[in-house]
C-alpha cells in the first residue's frame, strides 16, 4: 500500500517537472516572438507597436530566460524607449510619458544615460510650459482686472456726462417755457391781426377767382393748338426711330461678324501653340532619356558634394592636414565630373560586394560615413569625394573569395586565411580606377585592417604609417557593423558603439573616433 502511494507521488512529481519545463520553453519562445515583432515594428517605424511588443517581452522574462535572450530584449527596449521619448519630446503626451516612467520603474535595466537625458529634457520643457502658462494666465487676469477698471471708469464718466446734459436740458427747458409764455402773448396779438387780414384776403380771393376763370377759357384754346403741334412732332419722331433701329441692327451684325472672325483666328492660334508645345515636350523627353543614364549618381546621405552648403569645421589634429590627403592632385571641373562617373561605377561594384557578403547597404553606409568624417576632419571637397568612392569598394577582394565560405557556420584556419587574403587580391578588381587616384584606392582595399598598435594585417603598420583613408574605413566599418543588426546579435545604440571604439585606442584612431562622436 505504501509502495503504491510512493509510485503515485513520483508520477505526479514527474508530470509537474515536465509541465514546468514545457512552460519554460514556451515562455522563451513567446519572449522571442514578442522581441521579433518589436524589431519588425521598428523596421517599419511603428514605434507604438514596437513599444507594446517589447514591454510584452519584458513582462514574460523570468528566471528561466537565458541571459543572452534577456540581454537582447533589454538592448532592443533601450532603442525603442529612446525613440518613444524622442517622439514625446517632439509632441508632448502626458499619458504616454507617465506610462514610460512606470515601465522604467518596473524595468530599471532599460534605463540608460540617453533615456535619463530625454526624461530630463521633457520634464524641463513641461516646467517651462507650465511657468509660461501661469504667467499667461496671470497676465490675462491682470488684463481683465484692468479692463474692468477701465470700463467702470468709463461708466462713471458717461453717467456724469449724462447728468450734466440732463441739467443743461432742464435749464434750456425752463428758458424755453419762459420764452413760450412770451410767445403765446405775442401769438394772441398776431392772431387778431391775421383775422383782420384774412377778411381782407377773402375779398381779394373772390376777385382773383373771377380773373382765373376768364384766363382758363383762353388757356383751353391755346392747349388745342399745342396738341395739334405735338401730334405732328410724334409722326416725325417715329420715322427717326425706325431709321435708328435699322442702323443699330446693321452695326450689331457687323460686330458679330468681327467677333466670329476673331474667335476662329484665336482657336487656330491656340491649336498651333498646343502642337508646338507638344513638340517641345517630346524633344525634352528625348533629351532627358538620352542624358539620364550619364547624369545619374546615387550618393545617399552624402549630399552637397561640391561645396553648395555651409563648410564643416576643421578638426584639431595636425596629422589630418588637408595637404597630406592627395598632394599631387588638383581637382578641376573635369576631375569633378570624372569623380561623379567613378562614383557610379563604384556604386555598382559596392552593390555586388554587399550581395556576396550578405551585408545589406554596407558599402553605401560605410562610404557615406567616410565622406562625412573626411569633411569634418578638414579635408578638401575633392579629397572627401575621392575617399567616398574608395570606401565604396574597400572590400572588393571579397569578390574573389569562395562563396561557400559565407554560408559556413565555422571556418577552418585555412578558410580564415583565405578570408584575410581578400586584402591582397582586391587590386585585380580596381583596373577601372584612373592612375592618378590609384594610391588612395590601393590603400583603402589593402590596409583597412591595420591597427594603430601594429597588431593588424597584412603589413602590421602602426600609427601614422597607416594611410588616412585606411584609418577612416577602419573606424567607419566597425561602427556600421556594431550599429547594424546581425543574425548572431542585436544592434548597439550609438552611445554604446562609440564607447566600445574609445575603449580600443590600440585599434582605432582616437581623432577619428572623436569626430565620429560629433556627427552621428
Amino acid at each position: 500500500m505504501l509502495l503504491g502511494r510512493y509510485k503515485k507521488f513520483l508520477l505526479i512529481l514527474s508530470m509537474v517537472l515536465f509541465s514546468a519545463s514545457v512552460f519554460a520553453v514556451d515562455t522563451s519562445a513567446l519572449v522571442k516572438k514578442q522581441l521579433t515583432a518589436a524589431e519588425d515594428a521598428m523596421d517599419e517605424d511603428d514605434v507604438e507597436t514596437a513599444y507594446k511588443k517589447v514591454n510584452g517581452a519584458l513582462q514574460m522574462i523570468n528566471e528561466e530566460t537565458t541571459p543572452s535572450l534577456k540581454s537582447a530584449v533589454v538592448s532592443e527596449a533601450k532603442l525603442i524607449y529612446q525613440q518613444k521619448l524622442e517622439r514625446i519630446l517632439a509632441d508632448y503626451d502626458g499619458a504616454a510619458l507617465s506610462d514610460v516612467k512606470v515601465m522604467l520603474e518596473k524595468y530599471p535595466d532599460v534605463k540608460n544615460t540617453k533615456i535619463e537625458k530625454l526624461l530630463g529634457q521633457i520634464d524641463e520643457e513641461q516646467k517651462i510650459a507650465a511657468e509660461n502658462q501661469r504667467k499667461a494666465e496671470l497676465a490675462a487676469s491682470e488684463e481683465a482686472a484692468q479692463r474692468r477698471h477701465n470700463e467702470e471708469q468709463q461708466s462713471i464718466k458717461q453717467q456724469t456726462q449724462a447728468l450734466e446734459k440732463q441739467n443743461e436740458a432742464i435749464s434750456k427747458q425752463n428758458a424755453a417755457m419762459e420764452k413760450q409764455a412770451e410767445t403765446q402773448a405775442e401769438l394772441a396779438e398776431s392772431m387778431k391781426s391775421q383775422a383782420e387780414e384774412l377778411a381782407k384776403s377773402n375779398e381779394n380771393s373772390e376777385k382773383n377767382l373771377k380773373a382765373i376763370q376768364e384766363g382758363f377759357a383762353g388757356m383751353q384754346d391755346s392747349m388745342s393748338d399745342q396738341a395739334e403741334a405735338l401730334k405732328e412732332s410724334s409722326k416725325n419722331q417715329a420715322k427717326s426711330t425706325k431709321i435708328m433701329v435699322f442702323a443699330i441692327i446693321g452695326i450689331a451684325l457687323l460686330i458679330l461678324i468681327i467677333v466670329l472672325v476673331v474667335i476662329v483666328i484665336a482657336r487656330r492660334n491656340m491649336k498651333l501653340q498646343e502642337q508646338r508645345q507638344e513638340q517641345y515636350m517630346q524633344a525634352f523627353r528625348l533629351i532627358a532619356e538620352n542624358t539620364g543614364n550619364t547624369n545619374r549618381i546615387m550618393l545617399g546621405g552624402a549630399t552637397d558634394l561640391y561645396g553648395q552648403g555651409a563648410p564643416l569645421r576643421l578638426a584639431g589634429s595636425s596629422t589630418w592636414a588637408p595637404a597630406q590627403a592627395l598632394p599631387d592632385v588638383t581637382f578641376t571641373p573635369e576631375d569633378e565630373e570624372e569623380l561623379k562617373q567613378l562614383a557610379v561605377k563604384c556604386e555598382e561594384i559596392g552593390t555586388k560586394i554587399d550581395q556576396v557578403t550578405n551585408r545589406k547597404n554596407n558599402s553605401k553606409n560605410v562610404s557615406e560615413l567616410v565622406y562625412k568624417l573626411s569633411m569634418q576632419l578638414g579635408l578638401s571637397q575633392g579629397n572627401s569625394m575621392l575617399n567616398f568612392c574608395a570606401a565604396m569598394i574597400y572590400d572588393a577582394g571579397f569578390l574573389g573569395v569562395d562563396p561557400e565560405l559565407w554560408s559556413a557556420d565555422t571556418l577552418t584556419d585555412e578558410q580564415k586565411e583565405e578570408m584575410h587574403n581578400h586584402v591582397n587580391i582586391a587590386e585585380k578588381y580596381l583596373d577601372f580606377v584612373p592612375k592618378k587616384y590609384w594610391e588612395v584606392f590601393d590603400d583603402a582595399s589593402k590596409k583597412h585592417h591595420e591597427n594603430m598598435d601594429g597588431s593588424g594585417y597584412p603589413n602590421g603598420l602602426k600609427g601614422d604609417e597607416i594611410p588616412q583613408i585606411a584609418r577612416l574605413i577602419r573606424v567607419a566599418e566597425t561602427y556600421v557593423a556594431m550599429s547594424s543588426r546581425r543574425n548572431y546579435r542585436q544592434a548597439m545604440d550609438k552611445e554604446t558603439a562609440i564607447e566600445k571604439l574609445r575603449e580600443q585606442p590600440d585599434f582605432y584612431d582616437t581623432a577619428v573616433v572623436d569626430v565620429l562622436d560629433q556627427i552621428v
